[in-house]
């Protein structure tokens, strides 16, 4: 199958945990395969390694598979729920690829594996377009292009992956009211893409490591109000 780096399972038995990681490390050779019992740490995980593959069980004490699946959404490939209860099937599908009741027989597994093999990661976020206005003229960019915005007064500046610039006459509110939800306003005058975001350095004034290695100034109120915490 497609090469996968890592894998992570979630679930709060130990007994599925064990299981099901051994089972994945039998059939995908050299992948670094996590298992976790909480939450918590599984969405940690998932923030700072970015796993291509995670099983998640439906119903955990305190947590929900599907809840803890849109908030790793931003830093996960495919996600694959695991359950007893096949009355979720439904929802289920709206999130993930693929939907294996317990308990996991290998087959069963090995089925799951294979049809991922033959797919893309699951988009995270539908790629929409942004509209600049430059030299005159208007050019459609992908949000997936842009890591931040600068608002600077009534310009702000639009700064892409490959390292290009644009001033645009146009208020970083403005673009703050057209954009997805993929991005994060971190600061009054910083907006950045959620999935650009590599690090956060915790403290009275955060400092979050973007994809293009510049490190930029976070507000800890607007870090809680995006429900992202240490």
């Amino acid at each position: 199958m497609r090469k996968l780096d890592k894998i992570g399972v979630l679930d709060d038995e130990r007994i599925a945990v064990d299981g099901l990681v051994s089972q994945l490390k039998k059939l995908v050779d050299g992948v670094d395969v996590q298992g976790f019992m909480y939450a918590q740490p599984f969405v940690e995980w998932c923030k700072e390694c970015k796993p291509g593959l995670v099983f998640l069980d439906m119903e955990m004490p305190g947590a929900l598979g599907l809840d803890v699946a849109k908030e790793i959404k931003p830093f996960v490939g495919n996600v694959v729920f695991v359950t007893a209860h096949s009355h979720y099937s439904l929802d289920a599908f709206e999130t993930a690829v693929d939907y294996i009741l317990k308990p996991v027989i290998k087959s069963r597994l090995k089925q799951c594996l294979e049809k991922i093999a033959a797919l893309d990661p699951v988009p995270v976020f539908e790629d929409l377009r942004v509209k600049l206005p430059v030299k005159g003229s208007y050019e459609w960019v992908k949000e997936s292009a842009i890591i931040m915005l600068v608002g600077q007064r009534n310009y702000t500046n639009v700064v892409l992956e490959n390292g290009e610039n644009y001033l645009v006459a146009r208020t970083l509110k403005s673009f703050s009211e057209g954009l997805s939800e993929r991005f994060w306003r971190v600061h009054k005058s910083i907006i950045v893409r959620s999935d650009a975001v590599l690090n956060i350095q915790w403290g009275t004034k955060p400092k979050l490591t973007l994809s293009n290695k510049q490190i930029v100034d976070a507000s800890k109120a607007r870090l809680d109000e995006l429900g992202v915490k240490p």
